[in-house]
């Protein structure tokens, strides 16, 4: 199943090594391994963003690829923010902060992680969670997962609809309004199709790089080693039909 992982661990070097983890099981194919992320914090407070390939991305920045769209609709319209210190989930549409973008999210995701800790965010496909809870929980603070579909395209498909019959209900109202009422209701409308636009964007987008991304993993999936078990091989075969089946979705949905 696609999910994010979000783990937090007492400094950089530690996570790491987890993320050194994270590849090693990716390339005995105990799991897809798409986008990582390090986020760390120093001593007095200030953060960094390093990639896989260990460059610096600066503060509060992370590339336009899928990782980086799925955290911008995480932070989106929905307001879906991480508290990772907290061990919580905080909050949907309306009932707390509204990032507009990927580097307010993970501005508000670094003020949750203590100085000195660091957090490990990696975009995956897990059969099941022994392989990452095997060689990642003795070594972090805290693992946190996300179902892609579930927890991030559902919710927003949902704020999408809400925001459309808006739009419909707007544009009816504007349409009845009388003259006192008709400069409130144009800028009603203009900032519901704002909405509108935006999050159909990043949804257009992300179902975009989605499709690249499973379209690569696929590929490396299908191709099994002669030294696997046929337990391994069976599990790889049952792994590349669930992507494919959700790639054909993804097809559908765009």
């Amino acid at each position: 199943m696609e999910k994010i992982i979000q783990v937090l661990f007492n400094n950089e070097v530690e996570a790491f090594t987890g993320l050194q983890a994270l590849q090693q099981l990716d390339l005995t194919k105990d799991i897809s391994l798409g986008e990582t992320y390090v986020l760390s914090k120093d001593e007095n407070g200030k953060t960094a963003i390093k990639s896989a390939k260990d460059k610096s991305q600066g503060s509060g920045i992370i590339g336009g690829g899928l990782l980086g769209g799925l955290l911008g609709i995480l932070a989106g319209p929905l307001g879906f923010i991480v508290g990772l210190a907290g061990g919580m989930i905080a909050g949907s549409a309306g009932e707390t902060l509204h990032a507009e973008d990927v580097s307010d999210y993970l501005d508000a995701v670094s003020a949750n992680v203590p100085n000195g800790k660091s957090v490990l965010v990696a975009h995956v496909w897990e059969d099941w969670e022994t392989p990452v809870n095997t060689v990642l929980l003795p070594i972090s603070r805290e693992l946190k997962r996300f179902k892609v579909q579930d927890e991030v395209f559902i919710p927003a498909q949902t704020e999408l609809g809400k925001i459309n019959s808006a739009v419909q209900q707007a544009e009816y109202k504007l349409n009845q309004a009388k003259d006192n009422e008709l400069s409130e209701w144009k800028a009603t409308l203009t900032d519901l199709k704002k909405q509108q636009k935006d999050l159909q964007g990043k949804l257009d987008k992300n179902l975009a790089l989605q499709e690249t991304q499973y379209q690569q993993w696929i590929e490396k999936t299908k191709n099994t080693d002669s030294e696997q078990t046929h337990e391994q091989q069976s599990r790889l075969k049952e792994r590349a039909g669930a992507q494919k089946s959700r790639l054909e979705q993804i097809k559908k949905n765009r």
